[in-house]
């Protein structure tokens, strides 16, 4: 363990050597043995060394490398386990306990993370700067690992921002166009084939669309681009940004509209099969409902029949 240690210390650790690491570190009977180990690193810089200097933020990112191993730059759908943050915990007291100090030497070159989350799934993170990030189902993102002159990330699905104020503007890549802020929260829905909505909450945004021309918003505003136009509107944001809250809150909405939500929220492929009822309108929230309970509060206001196989998970929605 120890040559596999000093292996984890030094950064030059497989993914497979990584949890090995962590699967150690989580052991409580472990710990004296690891202090050990970290106490003679230390020992060792020292000696190498002597331009070091105490720094706590070498606390943070202990954590959120651990948190980062957990996604690949393929593309790998990211997931928080909660051992990984118990090991992240027991690693970070040794530290504080063991006067930790840090090695100001070579700065490691920045590296793009990527997180997937699939239909069906949802999940929040913190970026480097403090910004908090929440995906919703069939989002692609791709940040980072700590920011230098510029904070640029990019999206391909939705999410809401809640932006650590800083000299630097926060910029939000997408296919349909660039959202510029400073420190605000909002919402940037950017699937491929639908519309790009980006929606304020609080603050102020600059949307650029793709031929260079801007949008301003204000809080409690939206700016929808679609076929080379855009238009803004004053909207109740909630309805746009509760899906980071479990909820899906939908007014006077076509059915048409409801199902690709829906797609995404559940994990199914839902099919219209009468023409008639896509302009249905409903309304109502969907809280924590399983996907038989959100049909039958359909089919209560929405005059519709429906069957659903549960192998294929094909959803077939028909007039009665």
């Amino acid at each position: 363990m120890k040559d596999l240690f000093d292996k984890y210390i030094q950064g030059n650790c497989t993914h497979e050597e990584y949890k090995q690491v962590l699967e150690f570190i989580q052991k409580k009977k472990n710990d004296s043995y690891i202090n050990g180990l970290l106490l003679k690193n230390w020992k060792d810089i020292l000696k190498k060394d002597t331009t070091i200097s105490p720094n706590q933020k070498v606390l943070d990112s202990i954590h959120h490398q651990i948190a980062l191993e957990e996604t690949s730059t393929s593309r790998k759908t990211i997931k928080l386990y909660k051992g990984l943050l118990t090991a992240a915990a027991i690693l970070l007291i040794g530290l504080v306990f063991g006067s930790i100090v840090y090695v100001q030497s070579k700065i490691p070159e920045v590296t793009t993370q990527n997180i997937t989350t699939p239909y069906g799934g949802k999940t929040q993170f913190t970026l480097a700067d403090g910004s908090t990030v929440w995906l919703n189902s069939g989002t692609t993102f791709s940040y980072p690992d700590r920011f230098e002159d510029d904070r640029i990330v990019e999206l391909d699905g939705e999410a809401y921002f809640e932006v650590e104020k800083q000299k630097e503007p926060f910029i939000v890549k997408t296919s349909f166009g660039e959202v510029e802020v400073l420190g605000t929260s909002f919402n940037v829905k950017a699937y491929q084939n639908e519309a790009f909505v980006t929606t304020l909450e609080t603050g102020s945004v600059v949307y650029t669309n793709p031929a260079g021309r801007k949008a301003f918003l204000e809080p409690g505003s939206q700016v929808v681009y679609r076929s080379n136009k855009f238009f803004m509107q004053q909207v109740d944001t909630e309805i746009f940004t509760s899906w980071k809250e479990g909820k899906l809150i939908f007014r006077n909405e076509p059915l048409q509209n409801m199902i690709t939500r829906l797609e995404r929220w559940y994990n199914v492929d839902i099919r219209l099969e009468d023409e008639r009822i896509k302009n249905l309108k409903y309304t109502g929230t969907i809280e924590m409902e399983s996907f038989s309970e959100v049909l039958e509060l359909i089919k209560v206001t929405t005059p519709i029949d429906y069957s659903f196989d549960r192998k294929t998970r094909v959803l077939t929605i028909s007039a009665p």
